[in-house]
């Protein structure tokens, strides 16, 4: 208590009355020397003060108001921030690529975009097929030929997620042959037959490129389905895109045309009749049909007129299709450049592609008509034997 008095004998307690002063809002109690003027030490202020009770030695108070008011802030905060669900929801994942051609053991990146960008999300990376590419935080790794989907979704939350198609293609494995099978084909104007091929090797992986050496006679379509217009002769021409590997097949157009169901529409009535492959007509037949001629004509048929014999032979640079040494009929489809014939005088030289119809005896060309292989005539060529 002695203490006390002598600190108030030395010292003045008071606080501010005036209202417009810092020190009076916050109800501080000043400490004033006893020999000093009794006025707020405020410089903004200077009113006189209200004595009062010196504070306690030692009290917290203030302080403890102080963090007692943080921790509320903060819990308010808490609050807030619970009832408003924290980061927002995502609502869209999209991916930088919804299609990829790879081969095996290639990488590549998928990148992914969220929204709204401010939301935040675990994602889950999944393959559809391990063994044809695996994926780990976007990454795909192409394991062996074949099709996947590499899809990413939000973890919990399945339903919000993207996808990426995969094919897997082994590397480049080049034709060596084509034939077509079924060849010579006869048909009905209207008719239609579906052509398939042999190729070898089997895992060759080209495209064949059909066409047709006269659209008004018959159509092929890009699978190979042909499709007779008219009587006549025509030949389908099946061909490998990256190495030209080529081959033909003579379509005979003869007969009446298949009998529609629906006379308004012939068209769509012959395309729900089943094909009619007829037997071998009079007309285009072997025997009743003249050999090619030996005298070239002033302007070359864009076709002979009589089918090809069966069968063919490989000779590396061109296949023949006939009967090997021997046709009056035969056609040799060449797969390299290489001269047409080493008995020809002129030493005319076929490119890939290009194919020649004619007669050969003894495995040499007699005379015949060269195509290229746009199926347009490059000219007529009489070697004599």
């Amino acid at each position: 208590m002695a203490a006390r008095n002598t600190d108030r004998v030395r010292y003045r307690y008071g606080i501010c009355l005036n209202d417009n002063c810092e020190k009076c809002k916050s109800k501080e109690v000043q400490e004033i020397p006893a020999r000093k003027d009794f006025v707020c030490q405020n410089p903004d202020c200077g009113k006189p003060l209200r004595e009062c009770p010196p504070p306690k030695k030692g009290g917290n108070g203030k302080l403890i108001g102080i963090i007692a008011a943080v921790v509320a802030a903060l819990v308010i905060i808490g609050v807030i921030i619970a009832l408003s669900g924290g980061d927002p929801k995502v609502e869209k994942l999209t991916l930088d690529k919804a299609n990829v051609t790879i081969k095996p053991e290639q990488t590549e990146r998928i990148n992914v975009s969220i929204e709204p960008v401010e939301a935040h999300a675990e994602l889950i990376w999944q393959s559809s097929d391990e063994s044809v590419v695996s994926v780990m935080d976007g990454v795909v790794t192409a394991q062996k030929a074949g099709k996947a989907t590499v899809k990413v979704f939000v973890k919990d939350q399945e339903s919000t997620s993207a996808v990426c198609e995969f094919v897997v293609v082994k590397d480049d494995v080049d034709m060596e042959t084509l034939d077509i099978l079924g060849d010579p084909i006869m048909l009905r104007p209207g008719g239609h037959q579906q052509l398939t091929v042999k190729c070898t090797p089997e895992d060759q992986n080209e495209i064949i490129i059909w066409s047709s050496s006269d659209e008004t006679i018959a159509k092929v379509s890009p699978r190979g389905k042909v499709e007779a217009i008219k009587v006549g002769q025509v030949y389908i021409i099946a061909k490998s895109d990256r190495t030209g590997v080529a081959d033909t097949a003579n379509v005979s157009v003869d007969g009446p045309a298949e009998m529609p169901t629906n006379k308004t529409s012939e068209t769509t009535a012959s395309a729900n009749k089943p094909t009619i492959a007829p037997a071998k007509k009079p007309a285009v037949t072997q025997a009743s049909k003249p050999a090619v001629q030996t005298k070239p004509a002033a302007t070359p048929s864009p076709k002979p007129a009589t089918a090809p014999a069966s069968g063919s032979r490989n000779l590396g640079y061109a296949v023949f299709k006939g009967s090997w040494p021997n046709d009056v009929n035969g056609r040799m489809i060449f797969k390299a450049s290489h001269l047409i014939d080493s008995k020809d005088p002129k030493k005319r030289v076929a490119e890939v592609g290009d194919y020649v119809i004619g007669e050969w005896s003894d495995g040499h060309l007699v005379q015949g008509i060269w195509y290229g292989a746009n199926n347009q005539v490059k000219g007529s060529i009489i070697i004599g034997k």
